[in-house]
């Protein structure tokens, strides 16, 4: 099985429009990953967020990175949310990993 089978059900809610598109971002690129544990996840997508935005995810409130790549219009296009990320989108990953 691979990484990407955790990606397969999308949240129904999202912190910023860009937030989908860096989902699917990691899930493409889950597609070719082995199962991991729920730490070097969370590690990994750090380190995914770092190499697109520049910048380090967080959890500070009002924090988040424009990505040009996932920008499709609209003012808050591109944006990604660290807080969401942090509190809520890393999180259902890890659960759904240690579920499998």
């Amino acid at each position: 099985m691979k990484l990407s089978a955790i990606f397969e059900e999308k949240p129904a809610r999202w912190g910023l429009r860009g937030d989908p598109y860096f989902w699917d971002y990691l899930k493409e690129h889950a597609e070719n990953m082995d199962m991991m544990s729920p730490d070097e996840l969370e590690a990994w997508i750090k380190a995914e967020y770092v190499s697109l935005s520049g910048k380090p995810l967080t959890d500070q409130y009002m924090d988040f990175a424009k990505i040009k790549q996932f920008a499709h219009g609209g003012m808050s296009s591109g944006g990604v949310d660290n807080r969401w990320w942090v509190e809520k989108g890393i999180p259902l990953l890890k659960s759904r990993l240690t579920a499998l």
